[in-house]
């Protein structure tokens, strides 16, 4: 697959990288990691709604990457996904995850700047916290140069 070969080269390369959705799942499996494959049946206090307006809450790992960034420990984030991280990539740890306690998000705490998260920040550009992960990512290519 062409987007794993590319996502690979970039990961050794050590280029900074933010999977959004299908990204991170894509992420985690290059690194080794599994993926559950359908989270209705996971899903016990929270919705199978699919929707793009922040009605999941998120618990954000206090020291990790994202809550750095972020500057808070629970977010309000939306749900576009119907599959998750099962066992984490290699050298990946979890920063955030769902009141059902499904990862919502993870990072690769040392080396390289990489974040995956599970919701669609792109799409909440509303809010402050959301930006913040865009301008983390730049803020990390710039620091590459």
């Amino acid at each position: 697959m062409f987007e794993l070969r590319i996502l690979k080269a970039a990961i050794k390369a050590g280029l900074p990288v933010l999977g959004i959705c299908r990204g991170a799942q894509l992420i985690n499996v290059a690194l080794g990691g599994t993926l559950h494959q359908d989270l209705r049946k996971m899903r016990q206090v929270t919705s199978n709604r699919r929707t793009f307006l922040p009605c999941k809450t998120v618990a954000l790992r206090p020291h990790s990457r994202l809550a750095g960034i972020q500057k808070r420990r629970r977010d309000r984030v939306n749900s576009l996904h119907h599959q998750s991280v099962a066992k984490r990539g290699e050298g990946l740890k979890v920063s955030a995850v769902d009141t059902d306690g499904i990862v919502q998000a993870v990072e690769q705490p040392r080396g390289n700047w990489l974040l995956e998260v599970q919701w669609h920040p792109e799409y909440l550009p509303y809010r402050r916290q959301q930006r913040a992960l865009f301008v983390a990512l730049v803020r990390a290519c710039r620091n590459r140069e």
